[in-house]
């Protein structure tokens, strides 16, 4: 998954957080794409394109399209930078906690088959 993509995520995040949007359905209804796009986007299938980017910005001009684009000044259009500082790091806090989580599976599914094994 490109960058582009993963702000791309984030600003889904945000407009869920601020209750702009309700869901995938309502994203995608609102950025003129499918719901499946929207999904896959989501799943970490497939990488955003013009189109779902384009909409955004267009849909939701507090969105700064620079940030969007390049990962440069803050997601939020005359916004302090703390605001995009404090979603990466929530991203980031999010992808240790799935690395934990994967590492506590792992380790549980290899004490069963050492149980099974006795």
């Amino acid at each position: 998954m490109n960058d582009l993509t993963v702000r791309f995520l984030d600003a889904y995040e945000y407009l869920k957080f601020k209750k702009i949007v309700t869901g995938t359905k309502d994203f995608a209804n609102k950025l003129n794409i499918s719901t499946s796009l929207v999904t896959e986007i989501c799943k970490k299938r497939t990488n955003a394109g013009i189109t779902p980017i384009q909409n955004l910005v267009n849909t939701y001009p507090e969105i700064d399209a620079n940030w969007l684009l390049t990962g440069k000044g803050s997601m939020l259009r005359n916004s302090s930078i703390e605001v995009n500082i404090n979603y990466k790091e929530l991203a980031e806090a999010r992808l240790e906690i799935i690395d934990l989580k994967e590492e506590k599976i792992e380790r549980l599914n290899k004490e069963i088959e050492g149980l099974k094994n006795l």
